[in-house]
């Protein structure tokens, strides 16, 4: 059993940190793109449209990053899960409201062809392994686990077994 949830939380930090390194690097390319996506949703005062798309992919970057190495795993989970929350709501609005948009999810922005309920369900999977991650972080090949050996866990107060590296101490 423990074994089966180290194994997805493994997977859950490798997909979830995948998706929101490339849906930022794709952004960041393109800044005029980002904001015309985030312009598009007609959530956010004009001030503060700009300043949001550029730093949102960075953002995106660090949380997948985190995720990719196991650095601040529920933080970087936390954060990944509160964001995807927030792209749920920001679409199932412009649905809502009919909104000719492309999502701009993965790049582009602006006019598109509208949000679709694939758009919106996608989003999901990436929502539920942000929590998961946050409930059982895991400990298999984290950076975690070498820079804070010996830690206890807040959410269970058990301590964090320390990483045993080949040739190293048992």
């Amino acid at each position: 059993m423990q074994r089966g949830r180290e194994l997805l939380a493994l997977a859950c930090r490798l997909g979830v940190g995948a998706v929101f390194l490339w849906a930022g690097v794709v952004k960041s390319l393109d800044r005029q793109d980002a904001v015309l996506a985030v312009d598009a949703y007609r959530l956010l005062p004009r001030a503060l449209v700009t300043p949001v798309a550029a730093a949102l992919p960075w953002v995106e970057i660090s949380f997948g990053l985190f995720l990719l190495v196991g650095l601040f795993v529920r933080f970087a989970g936390a954060g990944t899960a509160v964001l995807t929350l927030a792209f749920v709501v920001a679409l199932v609005q412009a649905k809502a409201r009919g909104l000719a948009i492309d999502c701009g999810c993965f790049g582009g922005g602006g006019a598109g062809a509208g949000v679709g309920w694939f758009d919106i369900v996608r989003d999901l999977p990436l929502l539920f392994g942000g929590l998961y991650l946050v409930l059982r972080p895991g400990q298999r090949l984290q950076l975690d686990q070498l820079l804070f050996p010996g830690q206890s866990d807040p959410l269970t107060g058990s301590v964090i077994e320390e990483a045993v590296i080949e040739g190293g101490p048992a």
